[in-house]
């Protein structure tokens, strides 16, 4: 949200959204919410009311969206995307406070009411999550389909089982990647079925890959 207070309900802005564009035109996708809206900044947008999205995934079979979002210094998120769906983002308390307000709510349900509530919070401390990628493959077992997210501040990396309703239902820590690594970002699926994820220390950084036992 570019760390500006009135961004992310700011639908004229591109700050604090999620945005679905078509790789072949640059413009925004067909099915996008907004599509038709005049303003060429809303056509763009599939989500807002977000504070910073580090990761965003696609559950296989479904094409449902995830994304893995810091919070301030309580609840962080993992959100399941809706076309045109409000996160509940608002520093600005509509408006109403200066400056850039980290004690409202993640996300604001008294304010927002209709505002999609996470399907994962951290609560407190924060783990800072960032990448996020689905596992896939039999190859997996009962963690096949699970969302592996990585963490920043929590240097660890966190497989979450999805419920059909899109909530978390569960969430495991591998023990090897529970500390060991330091701070872990990027997490992506590759195309063998292994994971990679690569540490983000700013010294003798590596690209782990991660198969199942």
């Amino acid at each position: 949200d570019t760390a500006r207070a009135a961004i992310p309900q700011d639908q004229n802005s591109l700050g604090g959204k999620v945005l679905h564009i078509d790789l072949a035109t640059g413009g925004p996708a067909p099915d996008n919410p907004f599509v038709d809206d005049p303003n060429p900044a809303r056509r763009l947008l599939w989500t807002y009311g977000h504070r910073n999205v580090q990761g965003v995934a696609v559950q296989p079979d479904t094409g449902v969206v995830f994304s893995a979002e810091h919070g301030p210094d309580t609840d962080d998120e993992v959100n399941r995307l809706r076309p045109g769906a409000n996160y509940g983002w608002d520093p600005s308390q509509g408006g109403t406070v200066g400056g850039y307000d980290e004690s409202v709510p993640m996300t604001d349900l008294d304010r927002f009411p209709d505002a999609a509530a996470a399907a994962w919070s951290s609560g407190s401390p924060v783990e800072a999550i960032s990448g996020a990628a689905f596992l896939s493959g039999p190859e997996w077992g009962d963690l096949d389909g699970a969302l592996a997210v990585g963490a920043l501040r929590g240097q660890k990396l966190l497989l979450m089982t999805i419920g059909p309703d899109g909530a978390v239902t569960d969430t495991r820590v591998p023990e090897p990647l529970d500390g060991t690594y330091g701070r872990l970002r990027a997490v992506r699926l590759a195309p063998d079925g292994a994971l990679f994820v690569s540490t983000s220390n700013g010294d003798d950084d590596r690209i782990l890959r991660i198969t199942p036992v």
